[in-house]
């Protein structure tokens, strides 16, 4: 008998976890698990063979910052098929009925990490974002001339970070494409909670902030990890997990602050922006190495909907044809936009521009690329076509998301 695709519920949790455990490589432990507070149970599907599930998907309900505007989004998770149950076609199930969901929530969007990034393009998934992971060596590093004066950086405990830090983290996200709200569950789960069995060896978490008159103006979270160096100095590395900051000052203050650190022979920041101030602050930016992957994945599932709820860079108009593989956004539309808002409608006449779901989910969060992506053969149309595309679409600041869910 084929495995039955059905929705988990709290009798088959554990068989959820217990399948997600054995493909993604980490021990369950029920006393630590902050899993099942933000697992939203009635989006969560698997299949079962018997009482043991083979396969898992899940999704968040999102409410996620594209360019101008905030949109409901499913954040596509868990997605999980067992060793013994490869090309069996459970993935494709899988994505269809989480399509079907996304569709009947009226979810315009849908966006995922990649945790193997050649599988998600055929089900309409485009590479919206980078990220970088940063690694300065060496204290004390100067910050160039230009950077602005530095103001005094205190330490905060847990308490006051969970006062301080959420509201900030609100005014921040909803200028920033790619970032979501964090619930108070996905708080406590996600960003606060600290089993000593998730530091990898380093120390409890560190707050650090910047004050301004009605709250804080940025804040870091970060830990150390002790290590030997080569020549008998400490090895210690710093590890920023959590950083934001609204004003020039706080990111000055906040970058000096942790690049002074007595002890530490290497600075490294995880899931950052490839535009992170750092590289215009440090007096030698070859000293901020940088790994650059990708980001979040995006596949449009409502083509009018999702690319009027975006704004964009002044008057543009282009009729585009969408290929979907999977049928579920296809078509020629009309796209009009100016300063005060846009129109998308169906169209019939002959596209200004031809391309796939997928690079459209790459190019709708403002990373741009319309050029970049015709030159490899993957959209087509009118340089003057591309050219205004790219000018209207493109966003400051570029798509960052930077934490992974």
């Amino acid at each position: 008998m084929a495995p039955e695709l059905r929705r988990v519920d709290d009798d088959t949790y554990l068989a959820y976890v217990r399948n997600m455990e054995r493909t993604y490589g980490f021990d369950y432990n029920p006393d630590e698990d902050t899993f099942r507070s933000i697992l939203e149970i009635d989006r969560a599907f698997g299949h079962f063979e018997g009482d043991e599930l083979v396969s898992t998907i899940g999704a968040y309900s999102l409410d996620m910052t594209v360019p101008g505007n905030v949109v409901q989004c499913g954040g596509t998770t868990v997605v999980s098929v067992s060793p013994t149950h490869r090309r069996r076609g459970l993935l494709s199930e899988m994505m269809q009925r989480h399509f079907d969901e996304i569709l009947e929530r009226e979810e315009p969007i849908a966006a995922l990490w990649a945790s193997e990034s050649e599988i998600y393009g055929r089900f309409g998934y485009g590479r919206a974002s980078t990220t970088a992971e940063i690694t300065v060596h060496g204290r004390g590093r100067p910050l160039s001339r230009h950077a602005p004066a530095t103001r005094p950086v205190r330490l905060i405990e847990l308490d006051e970070a969970k006062e301080l830090i959420p509201p900030f983290h609100d005014r921040f996200r909803v200028n920033q494409p790619g970032m979501f709200k964090r619930s108070p569950e996905w708080w406590e789960a996600r960003v606060f909670s600290d089993f000593q069995s998730r530091r990898s060896g380093a120390t409890a978490a560190r707050w650090a902030v910047v004050d301004r008159d009605d709250g804080i103006d940025g804040y870091a979270k970060y830990r150390t990890k002790s290590a030997p160096g080569d020549d008998g100095h400490s090895g210690a590395e710093l590890v920023i997990t959590d950083f934001f900051a609204e004003s020039p000052e706080g990111w000055a203050s906040l970058w000096s602050y942790l690049l002074n650190h007595d002890l530490v022979a290497k600075f490294i920041a995880r899931l950052r922006s490839p535009d992170d101030p750092i590289f215009d602050l440090l007096a030698g930016p070859r000293r901020a190495q940088t790994e650059v992957n990708d980001g979040i994945w995006v596949r449009v599932m409502d083509v009018p909907t999702a690319l009027t709820a975006r704004k964009y860079r002044g008057d543009f108009a282009a009729e585009f044809e969408i290929h979907d593989p999977m049928g579920l956004a296809g078509g020629t539309f009309h796209l009009e936009t100016s300063p005060d808002g846009s129109e998308c409608k169906p169209a019939t006449g002959y596209p200004d521009i031809s391309m796939d779901i997928e690079d459209l989910g790459a190019v709708y969060m403002g990373a741009g690329g319309f050029r970049r992506l015709a030159r490899s053969g993957r959209i087509s149309g009118s340089d003057e076509a591309l050219m205004a595309a790219d000018l209207a679409f493109g966003w400051d600041p570029q798509p960052w998301c930077p934490e992974i869910f």
